[in-house]
């Protein structure tokens, strides 16, 4: 009800009779949410959808049939259509419409037509990442006379406008390409718009789409390469006069933005669009574990700690034995289904992903078409709107508009004018969740410190809250984050000021404590390694492989690398190898205990590189090795006094850091596992697969709460696990 009451002013325009429409509130971003102008955190939920005859099914027109063509004759077609497609998505709870700026209507017609930009484009280039049809006039053209009108009639249906640009990335890019320069021409045009600038609280940028191997202008990988590439875009629409938010995209087809964690986006109002499908970040129906699916979305996707997220694709419905399965965009076979791009079931992946949506708050979302939302030959016929794929309960469409529905009642926009008076703008307190923090070193855990309101309402402000510390050199905040830095004690007061002008303060405690290999113990035979996980310590240089920036092997000192919790991780699982007795696959295990995953696939140690002289992390194919055939297979042996040793079947040689497996001669490791079993038969006798124990068997956590724990030794499932 008070959903209803702080919109009807918005809303009440959008019926039948056609009125103008009130403007929508206005949105900006603050720490990682969106918000309105009084600071209310808003989460969307939508559709994208583009105006392209072939793509709309033909229901606007088709040349082969009556002679529509992408011109303004078409472009009223086209309008006419989508006002139809609006008042169904408004129907269906939709307040975000993602519009793609199809370049069937960019695309010069004419043959001899060649765009200047597009010098340097691979010759290759097929489909929409070939840009040599794009003219600059046309996209002027279109989008007064459509593209706008679209956006508007949009935002008078309620909902928000996110903006793609024409056509695809190509499968390789590099800072100061070609494809950079046409980024910047079409933003720089679509910036200018006086429209555009006018709605900045309402239209949004996605800069990109689907960007898959970026490298620096040296043409090699870097971790800063993303910021470089998409930076000076972001600073042409500033220079414009452009405010609204501009959303970022990461590569791996917008599943990667570990380079943003050091080197984010700068300026106001920045966002990152991600796209998540059945089959990435570690999650499929075959393994649908909610709580492995957010870990490898936070591990690759960690700018969901320190700004807003919005998946602009997403999709699923689940096997159909009558139906046709295609390729996706990486080359992976996707099994056959009711009409989307992923197969998946509501039950198994679904149900990660939405607990994934929950757990981290801050994440809004379109489906990948209209279609794949409510059924829209029925919305035609009827005015009305029914889920898609008949409704079936494990596809996308039904699951969507049920979440939608609940997802409409909170998280909102409430009205540029309205008045900040009565309990839901009164704070009543402000508290974090503990009053005392254990950390060890390299620790990171969220604050979590809430005002709590009149009306029962609560609101994070962890991010935009103010700290200040006592110690500075024992712990630091950022982004709402506690880091230890070293070992000590440490007292922290934060501070936030209300809309009404009243300043809060609450005052807790840190303690930082550091992890010695010390505290681990070495292994002994080839059944332990079967039986524990273990880290790989080189004896004579005492140092750690671990997993590092994706796919890279590292390799440093021990202790060093075990109180770091900016690597993947540094524990391994020994997986035998049917009929090849004493050879092993060896996995890499999160700092959070799951099975890392890179890219959507198993994360192994593989000792050969074809391309450069060293080990990595990567996944497998049929001859166990990314590279080369037996590149992941290590015979394992122990020496009694010496220790383990790892020889890699294809180099037939040993292991000794992380280039690759080179050394003629044995090079003996400690296998290291964690010390101290005490409290292990305990939990054994009584194990909850949801909980998380101390080694003295006390229950402290659930599954779902691994995050809020301090670094440390835990057992879950029977099994110890470091943090």
């Amino acid at each position: 009800m008070k959903r209803i009451i702080a919109l009807i002013s918005i809303l009440w325009a959008l019926g039948a009779v056609a009125q103008e429409a009130k403007k929508l509130p206005s949105l900006h971003t603050e720490g990682r949410w969106l918000v309105d102008k009084h600071g209310n955190q808003v989460v969307l939920h939508g559709v994208m959808d583009t105006p392209n005859m072939y793509f709309n099914d033909q229901r606007w027109g088709w040349y082969w049939t009556d002679g529509t063509t992408y011109d303004s004759n078409g472009a009223n077609k086209c309008l006419a259509y989508f006002e139809k497609l609006f008042k169904g998505m408004q129907k269906a709870k939709c307040d975000v419409f993602r519009l793609h700026l199809d370049p069937a209507w960019t695309n010069d017609p004419s043959d001899s037509y060649v765009y200047p930009g597009s010098n340097g484009q691979a010759s290759d280039a097929s489909g929409e990442a070939d840009i040599k049809k794009f003219n600059p006039d046309r996209l002027e053209t279109f989008l007064p006379s459509l593209y706008l009108k679209l956006a508007k009639m949009a935002m008078d249906y309620g909902m928000y406008v996110v903006v793609r640009p024409p056509g695809v990335c190509p499968g390789n890019l590099k800072v100061g390409d070609y494809y950079q320069a046409y980024l910047t021409k079409v933003w720089d045009i679509f910036s200018n718009q006086k429209f555009v600038k006018d709605h900045a609280g309402q239209i949004s940028i996605e800069l990109a789409n689907e960007p898959v191997s970026l490298k620096n202008a040296q043409n090699q990988d870097d971790s800063k390469a993303l910021h470089d590439y998409f930076q000076p875009i972001v600073d042409k629409i500033r220079e414009n006069g452009f405010s609204g938010i501009v959303w970022v995209p990461g590569t791996t087809w917008q599943q990667n933005y570990r380079g943003y964690a050091e080197y984010p986006i700068e300026g106001e109002n920045i966002g990152y669009a991600v796209h998540d499908y059945c089959g990435w970040y570690g999650c499929s129906d075959d393994n649908p574990d909610p709580q492995n699916k957010i870990n490898n979305f936070h591990e690759s996707v960690p700018v969901i700690d320190f700004a807003p997220v919005i998946i602009t694709e997403v999709d699923w419905s689940p096997v159909n034995p009558d139906a046709e399965g295609h390729y996706n965009e990486s080359g992976t076979w996707v099994k056959p289904n009711y009409g989307t791009w992923a197969t998946g079931s509501t039950s198994k992946w679904g149900k990660a992903y939405k607990a994934m949506l929950d757990y981290f708050g801050n994440i809004s979302m379109t489906l990948s078409g209209t279609g794949c939302l409510f059924d829209i030959d029925k919305l035609l016929s009827t005015g009305n709107v029914y889920p898609a794929f008949n409704g079936l309960e494990e596809a996308c469409g039904k699951a969507c508009m049920d979440w939608y529905a609940e997802y409409y009642k909170v998280n909102y926009p409430h009205a540029d004018d309205e008045a900040e008076t009565g309990d839901f703008y009164t704070v009543q307190s402000f508290a974090g969740e503990k009053d005392a923090y254990d950390l060890m070193i390299g620790d990171k855990a969220y604050l979590s410190m809430k005002l709590n309101y009149a009306d029962g309402h609560t609101k994070d402000v962890s991010e935009v809250a103010t700290y200040t510390i006592d110690n500075p050199l024992v712990v630091e905040v950022k982004n709402g984050y506690l880091i230890a830095l070293s070992d000590g004690d440490a007292t922290i007061t934060a501070s936030y000021t209300d809309v009404k002008g009243t300043v809060w303060q609450a005052s807790f405690t840190v303690k930082v404590s550091k992890f010695e290999i010390s505290g681990m113990t070495s292994m002994s035979s080839l059944s332990e390694i079967v039986e524990d996980h273990f880290a790989m310590l080189n004896k004579e240089s005492q140092k750690l492989f671990y997993g590092s920036d994706a796919q890279n092997l590292g390799y440093d000192d021990a202790n060093m690398v075990i109180n770091n919790k900016n690597i993947n991780g540094y524990m391994f699982k020994a997986e035998p190898i049917s009929g090849r007795e004493g050879c092993f696959l060896l996995r890499l295990i999160t700092l959070s205990g799951s099975e890392y995953s890179i890219w959507g696939s198993p994360g192994y140690l593989n000792g050969y590189s074809t391309v450069a002289d060293c080990s990595f992390i990567l996944g497998l194919n049929n001859q166990y090795g990314q590279d080369v055939k037996d590149g992941a297979v290590w015979e394992i042996n122990y020496e009694n006094g010496k220790g383990f040793t790892l020889k890699n079947m294809y180099t037939g040689k040993y292991l000794r850091d992380n280039a690759s497996a080179s050394s003629e001669a044995p090079v003996y490791m400690d296998f290291l596992k964690v010390g101290g079993t005490a409290g292990v038969n305990a939990v054994q006798r009584d194990i909850n697969d949801d909980a998380v124990y101390t080694l003295q068997g006390q229950k402290i956590a659930t599954r779902s709460q691994w995050n809020t724990l301090p670094r440390g030794v835990y057992i879950v499932n029977g099994k110890k696990v470091i943090k």
